[in-house]
């Protein structure tokens, strides 16, 4: 399989103006089977209630464009979107091929003040396999773990749209390998990272306000870790390619866990401060959810 991670730009803004430029880097892609899309990648990566003026009606826009874009390049295409369904908001991520969605997965632990949570599937069944996929922050929790341990698989994909530290870049990487690393060791299965470049968005809240602080900005760091393949040069920067004979594994290792979490981190962070901002975010999407009416128009996303 000639597989490829396309690392967006996540500065470029509107429905229509990102779609002509993710296929323009689809175009220049040499005989791709498959292309993975970072997280958000439709309207590009936002953590606040703004993004929501991108939201799709129930799948039904980024699905008919993803089949479009996998018929004309004869592809299997994975894309991240921002969803509206019975009067809620998710972070999605779909797959598909020519003429049908393989599946969707919702992230779980969503950005609290924007998108709906709760427990979600972590499984899409291609043609090529099944691929597990967690977007970005879920990538790192037990649920996924759980969700995924017991099941054979072809690949795992982690699309991220994951701001850092530009000075920081060592740190970056090692947490990146640390995450990709386990799973790979784990599952002896290609993991897909593929993240966006470029400026951080509004961000609410203490976490927002403390990244902002710091200068954070999408750093893209997209990787495929695998254990044997061979690279695909196409000359296109954002692009991130291998051939590779993909085979289906279970589980050969166990994966250790701090609590919930796949890193020890910070305990000032993750009990106090990202403790209050999910609380505060549940409050600040229940209150806006359903004030802000559904920004839709002929049934096609403004912006």
């Amino acid at each position: 399989m000639r597989l490829f991670a396309l690392e967006l730009n996540n500065d470029i803004k509107g429905i229509p103006e990102r779609k002509s430029y993710i296929e323009s880097l689809i175009a220049q892609l040499p005989s791709p089977d498959l292309v993975l899309l970072p997280e958000l990648a439709l309207c590009s990566y936002m953590a606040s209630q703004a993004a929501w003026q991108y939201a799709d009606d129930c799948n039904q826009d980024t699905s008919a464009w993803a089949m479009e874009m996998a018929a004309k390049y004869q592809t299997i295409l994975g894309v991240g979107y921002i969803d509206y369904e019975k009067g809620d908001y998710f972070n999605r991520y779909l797959m598909a091929g020519e003429s049908q969605v393989y599946g969707i997965i919702t992230k779980s632990e969503a950005e609290a003040a924007v998108f709906k949570r709760g427990c979600f599937d972590s499984v899409i069944e291609t043609p090529f396999g099944n691929v597990a996929l967690a977007i970005c922050y879920d990538a790192r929790r037990r649920h996924f773990y759980e969700n995924i341990k017991d099941q054979k698989f072809v690949l795992i994909v982690f699309p991220h749209g994951s701001p850092a530290d530009p000075k920081k870049e060592a740190e970056e990487i090692r947490s990146n390998d640390y995450l990709c690393e386990s799973y790979l060791e784990a599952f002896d299965l290609p993991v897909v990272y593929v993240n966006s470049l470029g400026k951080l968005e509004y961000m609410p809240g203490l976490m927002g306000a403390m990244m902002k602080k710091a200068g954070f900005t999408m750093n893209g760091k997209s990787k495929i870790y695998a254990n044997t393949s061979q690279p695909i040069s196409c000359g296109l920067k954002e692009a991130i390619g291998i051939d590779i004979d993909l085979v289906e594994r279970g589980r050969k290792e166990d994966i250790h866990f701090y609590g919930e979490d796949i890193a020890k981190g910070n305990f000032f962070f993750r009990h106090v401060i990202l403790k209050a901002d999910i609380k505060a975010g549940l409050k600040q999407y229940e209150k806006n959810k359903d004030r802000i009416p559904f920004p839709k128009q002929n049934g096609i996303p403004i912006g």
